[in-house]
């Protein structure tokens, strides 16, 4: 089953959620297809119904390893579980390179989210210094190693391969030979599905989703807008949408501009 989601990261108020989501609620898909979306903290009691009613998997951007305890300002997979959410994402290279998360802490970060009954998108990818030097194979391996050390139900886990110099608004999109490559060392080191995400547009989403061994895309800000999500996913996995009309994305926005 292809999955196809976002993380729109800190972009949206949960008002500007609740619009997002009840747009995206309008897609028609065939069920062998699995959307998710990765909000902030603060939409996602707002959105959970909506999402559920309609298919869609919602999720939190981090949480802590921790049930509960002296962490201001952290939130726990019990918080999240609370709030109905379906999964949480872990390991995004923001979180590791501007908060300096470590492999072990996003290790510890997995086991819990398990633990308590979240799935996890486990995102992985090698740095362009990594990438110029050989080391991409070693750089992933030792990442999925370490945050899958001791996971007793990897069939929870989701891995993202994204490479860190194709994501952000300054992204270089990769070869299809080097995804695939990518792709190879994931398998031979975990049975997960595998998402590809970095500069995934409209435009690349074919392409990119045609990369053997790659399960569904991860898509950043192509798919920031419910329009974009809609033409994004459109584009990537044209025969399973339900006589998708590209008008259609107009009245998705109009009803995500109705919030």
């Amino acid at each position: 089953m292809p999955l196809f989601g976002t993380n729109v990261k800190m972009h949206q108020t949960a008002g500007a959620s609740a619009g997002y989501v009840e747009a995206l609620a309008q897609l028609r898909c065939r069920e062998d297809l699995q959307l998710f979306v990765i909000l902030p903290f603060t939409s996602l009691d707002r959105v959970a119904a909506v999402a559920h009613r309609a298919g869609i998997w919602v999720g939190a951007q981090n949480m802590h390893w921790a049930e509960s305890g002296e962490y201001t300002g952290e939130i726990s997979a019990p918080m999240l579980r609370d709030l109905d959410v379906d999964l949480v994402l872990l390991g995004h290279a923001e979180r590791r390179w501007v908060f300096h998360e470590d492999d072990r802490t996003i290790a510890r970060k997995v086991r819990s989210a398990l633990a308590h009954g979240l799935r996890v998108v486990l995102c992985v990818g090698e740095t362009a210094d990594e990438r110029d030097c050989g080391a991409a194979a070693l750089s992933i391996a030792r990442q999925l190693t370490i945050a899958l050390a001791g996971v007793t139900e990897p069939e929870r886990v989701i891995v993202a391969y994204e490479p860190v110099w194709a994501i952000g608004a300054a992204g270089t999109p990769p070869a299809p030979a080097a995804i695939a490559a990518a792709a190879a060392t994931i398998r031979a080191t975990c049975d997960a599905p595998l998402l590809y995400g970095g500069s995934v547009t409209a435009a690349s989403a074919p392409g990119f989703a045609g990369v053997p061994g790659i399960d569904g895309l991860f898509v950043g800000r192509a798919a920031g807008s419910a329009a974009g999500f809609a033409r994004t996913l459109a584009a990537a996995y044209p025969h399973l949408m339900m006589d998708h009309d590209p008008r259609s994305n107009d009245r998705i926005s109009e009803k995500e501009a109705q919030r």
